[in-house]
């Protein structure tokens, strides 16, 4: 486990804001040790469901707060954004960091009214894409998604504000085109992974070559235009196995279903895993990675797994998957949502090993240079210093 030793200490309590326990754990960790480690009081508002002790491991305090997050009701949301409003006005942290679409919205809200009051605390805005909000048709979703925009947008004129995203897409999302010229932007390097627990190991001596997705089974992931890519294949006689792992999303609207995870599973040539534990050993046992995403990413974990056991990429080219993956280097980069134009990619791989061992070596080179743990840890702890003028 990689543990962040900051130069000297960040006289600061923090307030961090995420949905769920699960997403705390999944990708936050080294943050929330980084500012253990930086600031010693940490607080965790988050959803509850099992795992509060695992995060308290971490040195952090919790307080279950439950952000509904599949629900769009303007009468609970108000609700909510009152009881963040008491928590920080009770608590009183010197910062709050609000992770995702959703908390930055009732952070953004919460904090206008309880800042007028104070005059201290400071905002931390931490965009982790855009999500099913962004992506979505249904009107409640964009208007929620368009009114966080324009919120983060104001807010960045302050400078008691900061905002860390992903790729550099979202900062010109927010901010325009001169974000780099921002002192309080920061573009972290996703969640981070720490490369000495996910070492390169050789592709598998496989016939026919394994492709594996790894990921929440929703409509934004693109499984399903992957298990159609792999259906054109066939069609072709090109044989290849898919390795689909994860499980869907119960608070998300557009969730696969278990009948269709099931009909997957049982179809030729692919096997669905369900929930995957060990990701390095996931990617041990395939021959690249695939990662079809229709858009909403800030930096897909799964990518830099893949990428720390050397295995080559196929993305999608939307934000964070083409920030990572570089077109003929790290991988192939294809349109989101074309079965054809991602079978011909697939194709591509299994016609040439030697090419497919040549972009994972260079997928774990492009890790090593800003995507680890401890890029992520030093870029967050260097903007609270910023923000805190410490």
């Amino acid at each position: 486990m990689h543990v962040y030793n900051p130069q000297h200490q960040i006289p600061a309590k923090v307030m961090l804001c995420i949905t769920e326990d699960w997403f705390v754990l999944s990708h936050f960790q080294p943050i929330i040790r980084a500012l253990v480690q930086a600031c010693g009081d940490v607080v965790v508002v988050t959803t509850v469901a099992g795992r509060q002790a695992q995060i308290e491991a971490l040195g952090a305090r919790v307080i279950p707060f439950d952000f509904q997050r599949a629900s769009f009701d303007p009468i609970r949301q108000a609700g909510i954004v009152r009881g963040l409003w008491r928590l920080i006005r009770d608590e009183k942290p010197d910062v709050v960091h609000a992770i995702a679409l959703r908390p930055i919205a009732l952070a953004c809200l919460a904090f206008a009214g309880t800042h007028g009051g104070t005059g201290k605390t400071k905002l931390v805005m931490h965009l982790t894409g855009v999500g099913f909000a962004g992506t979505a048709s249904a009107d409640r979703s964009l208007s929620l998604y368009g009114m966080t925009l324009r919120l983060i947008t104001r807010l960045m004129r302050r400078s008691d504000t900061a905002l860390f995203v992903e790729n550099p897409d979202d900062a010109i999302r927010v901010v325009g085109p001169d974000w780099a010229k921002c002192a309080n932007v920061t573009i972290l390097g996703g969640a981070g992974v720490v490369p000495d627990l996910i070492p390169a190991t050789p592709s598998p001596d496989l016939n026919p070559l394994v492709a594996g997705f790894l990921g929440r089974m929703v409509w934004t992931k693109g499984a399903d235009v992957l298990v159609e890519a792999h259906r054109l294949l066939a069609l072709r006689g090109l044989p290849l196995s898919l390795n689909l792992g994860g499980t869907p999303d119960a608070a998300n609207p557009r969730a696969a279903s278990q009948d269709q995870l099931e009909t997957w599973g049982r179809t030729a040539g692919i096997t669905w895993s369900g929930r995957v534990e060990d990701a390095a050993s996931f990617w041990r046992q395939t021959s690249f990675a695939v990662v079809p995403s229709r858009g909403g990413e800030g930096l897909p974990r799964t990518l830099l797994e893949a990428a720390a056991t050397g295995r080559a990429l196929i993305v999608t080219d939307v934000p964070g998957c083409r920030y990572f993956v570089r077109d003929g280097i790290e991988g192939l980069i294809v349109p989101p949502n074309d079965a054809p134009a991602l079978a011909d990619a697939l194709a591509k791989l299994i016609g040439d090993p030697a090419l497919c061992a040549r972009m994972g070596a260079a997928a774990r080179v492009r890790l090593l240079d800003g995507f680890t743990e401890q890029h992520v840890s030093e870029a967050a702890v260097s903007a609270y210093r910023r923000l805190l003028n410490c």
